[in-house]
């Protein structure tokens, strides 16, 4: 009985503590009409504003169509890389009607994603009119 209760005590502390990002508001195959509401999740780090340096912390990064990411280079800022240095953990997008694949990565104080990286799953989504 006692390794059992260890044993579940374990897998709850793991799940407590793992590092994860995610969207709290957005499942894959969602139809949305623009604009919408984008919510970023994140567990087992704290969030902090690019450029500070605060241990166990780092900010968002939306991608959106973006297929490959140099991960051990600085994210760049561009329409499909969307960065979020104020330590926002929401923001409203407006796109077009389409198909979209959408993926948070944390940065660190200088956009360069975490070692190992922390990403959120890839979310397809489809603007409607």
């Amino acid at each position: 009985m006692k390794s059992i209760f260890i044993l579940l005590l374990t897998i709850l502390s793991l799940n407590i503590y793992s590092e994860k990002v995610y969207f709290i508001n957005l499942q894959n195959g969602d139809k949305l009409k623009s604009p919408f509401l984008v919510q970023f999740g994140l567990s087992g780090k704290g969030v902090a504003p690019a450029g500070v340096e605060v241990a166990n912390t780092g900010h968002h990064h939306l991608l959106i169509n973006v297929d490959e990411l140099d991960f051990k280079m600085p994210i760049p800022s561009s329409k499909q890389h969307i960065h979020f240095g104020m330590g926002q953990t929401e923001t409203t997008l407006d796109l077009s009607p389409g198909k979209y694949k959408l993926q948070l990565v944390l940065g660190d104080k200088y956009h360069i994603p975490h070692n190992p990286p922390l990403v959120s799953e890839v979310v397809e989504v489809t603007v409607i009119e």
